[in-house]
């Protein structure tokens, strides 16, 4: 808005006070700064630009004709002149095309961003020098106007389309800066389908971390689907500068309850996203995304050891059983793949001994449960139910303790026939501590039946192939054999999908 004052109508018997005159000009000209103003635009760029208060309307000064219009820049061309001299070379281009422009209803939301964009330019090119301004698409996403950002993606206003690629301070080009703000997906996807030519799907920022380390640490299946098409086999394996990997993020969001939250759950508490972790209808195809990246070259840095004997106290008897059994699905699934090259430092980890530390934390959480249940057995015996209830609550309670039982060794079982483990280093008396005594008869039988089930031509030719694939299980897409025996391969990995050829 621009203020106007009548010089004439000021007589000398009524002058301005100096000190208000001081006052108005040093409010006016430190509403100015540079830096203020960059900070108000980009903390909220909803928020009205304050325009100076000028004495007198120059038709040589651009700020007299504040608000800046399209049609304002059409009709004045000392204003065009003044603004097109000062612009840098990328919003010259922009606002040359919107000039060509003969209807502008459809571009009426962005008309009013760039245009304030380029007020913005201005005010800081006219106070600094040598400022310098971000790339127009990065100013978006900054400011979280995606509907600006995809206008200028489909309408083509960048002066080149390898500008896409244009990075920020962090060194984050606009997928990354995208898959860093987690989302939204659909611009994402645009991206990927429209500007794949020129953009560059595995590029890393400062930080070493690729846009699929970012969606990961998110944990946005929609987003992470759409990028792992896109993302090689190095940059899956690059540890950042948390040393993590994209299946590191992954694999902690799915076994957290308390240290790493999702960005999109860190409004609920632990037991509601507890809940949603595990009746999540994208559940299962969260732990097939999993899979997929492990079939893919994914690595680990290090196994993630969840103590469970930290999050059971804080649950509900029912929640223990899910959580017990969520546990479980994802130890299984890491020990029927091949961890020697599913896993960084391979040799310095130790698989072994950390085996034996998750059977060791499956064994308490046995006893955890096993106490409540017994407590529950007693209570019903003492309860004055009829004895019909009592028997359907007692055999209830026992099939939850056997099926608890039946989840240990099929845990067992894929530690146990994973050859990357050396089970000839278990000590079990340390493993089972004071329940070894009860588990000692069970455990023998299970190795016994274990061993005998290896003597078999198929066993030993699944051993031996697993040794030589180098990307387990996924090299056994590949394998000239039927697809039962793939499956049998890949250790009857639920989660590893056999593909069928047409």
């Amino acid at each position: 808005m621009v203020f106007q004052l009548n010089i004439n109508e000021q007589t000398s018997t009524d002058p301005l006070p100096t000190d208000m005159n001081q006052s108005s000009s040093s409010s006016s000209s430190s509403s100015m700064r540079p830096s203020e103003s960059s900070n108000d635009t980009s903390s909220d760029p909803d928020e009205p630009i304050e325009y100076p208060m000028t004495t007198k309307f120059n038709e040589y000064d651009w700020k007299s004709y504040l608000p800046i219009t399209l049609d304002k820049i059409r009709s004045i061309t000392i204003l065009k002149d003044s603004i097109c001299e000062r612009l840098n070379t990328e919003l010259n281009h922009i606002l040359n095309r919107l000039l060509r422009l003969n209807q502008t209803g459809e571009h009426e939301g962005f008309l009013q961003w760039f245009l304030r964009e380029i007020e913005f330019y201005m005010h800081s090119s006219e106070h600094d020098q040598t400022y310098s301004h971000k790339s127009i698409l990065l100013r978006s996403i900054e400011q979280e106007r995606f509907d600006c950002t995809k206008h200028l993606l489909e309408q083509q206003l960048l002066s080149r389309k390898l500008d896409i690629n244009t990075i920020n301070d962090q060194g984050r080009h606009c997928l990354l800066m995208l898959a860093h703000k987690n989302g939204p997906a659909d611009l994402i996807k645009y991206l990927l389908t429209h500007h794949l030519s020129c953009l560059d799907t595995n590029k890393l920022d400062f930080n070493r971390y690729s846009s699929l380390h970012h969606a990961c640490r998110h944990f946005n299946l929609p987003i992470c689907e759409a990028l792992l098409p896109y993302t090689n086999r190095h940059v899956l394996q690059i540890d950042n500068s948390e040393l993590h990997t994209p299946l590191d993020y992954w694999l902690e969001c799915l076994y957290s309850l308390k240290k790493l939250k999702p960005t999109h759950l860190q409004h609920d508490g632990d037991m509601l996203r507890l809940d949603h972790l595990l009746t999540d209808k994208d559940f299962n195809s969260n732990i097939y995304f999993l899979q997929t990246v492990i079939n893919r070259g994914g690595q680990l840095t290090k196994l993630p050891l969840r103590y469970i004997r930290s999050i059971l106290p804080q649950l509900s008897f029912e929640q223990k059983m899910l959580y017990v059994d969520h546990h479980v699905n994802l130890c299984c699934i890491l020990y029927k793949n091949r961890l020697s090259t599913l896993v960084h430092d391979y040799d310095e980890l130790k698989m072994s001994i950390q085996a034996g530390e998750i059977l060791t934390e499956f064994i308490y959480a046995l006893g955890t449960v096993q106490v409540e249940i017994q407590n529950r057995l007693a209570e019903n015996a003492c309860s004055d139910k009829d004895q019909q209830t009592k028997s359907k609550e007692h055999e209830l309670l026992q099939s939850t303790m056997r099926m608890l039982y039946g989840k240990f060794f099929r845990l067992f079982d894929c530690i146990y026939n994973n050859p990357d483990v050396n089970v000839k280093n278990f000590h079990f008396e340390h493993i089972f501590r004071r329940v070894w005594i009860y588990w000692k008869e069970p455990v023998k039988l299970f190795i016994k039946q274990a061993k005998e089930k290896n003597l078999l031509l198929k066993s030993i030719c699944r051993i031996e192939l697993f040794k030589r694939l180098m990307n387990y299980p996924g090299d056994i897409q590949n394998l000239p054999i039927n697809s039962s025996l793939k499956q049998f391969l890949a250790l009857d990995n639920r989660f590893f999908v056999v593909q069928r050829k047409a």
